[in-house]
């Protein structure tokens, strides 16, 4: 409910009730579960830091700043307008949070059952 007053406020019916909603935080670049350096040498600690540091980083301060201006907005059409970079941004900062916790220095290996049968039949080897 706070998510739909904060887009929708500026509805002279829907204040009353959202007048005191304001449950937002601000999004934060997540801490890496391991070092930069430990999937050397599959990733360097170089591109691990410039995709994490930068790249991320960018989402997140995109997603906020996006963020800052649907709060501040009254206009309907500009809360619409800030759509495409809160699903971008959002999007992205999602796709890496969960990206980094896919990758593991203890990773790896073959996969097995069906997935490694399936990859042996398209691709002959793994």
């Amino acid at each position: 409910f706070a998510n739909y007053c904060m887009m929708f406020r500026s509805f002279s019916r829907l204040a009353p009730a959202c007048r005191n909603i304001t449950v937002r935080s601000v999004y934060t670049l997540p801490e890496l579960p391991y070092n930069y350096d430990a999937l050397e040498p599959k990733i360097s600690k170089q591109i691990m830091e410039l995709h994490h540091k930068k790249h991320h980083a960018t989402y997140v301060t995109n997603l906020n700043a996006a963020d800052e201006k649907l709060k501040a907005s009254t206009d309907i059409s500009e809360v619409l307008a800030l759509g495409p970079a809160l699903q971008f941004n959002g999007g992205g900062h999602i796709n890496h949070s969960l990206f980094w916790n896919m990758l593991s220095p203890k990773g790896g290996g073959l996969p097995s059952g069906k997935l490694l049968e399936q990859i042996k039949g398209d691709f002959t080897s793994f």
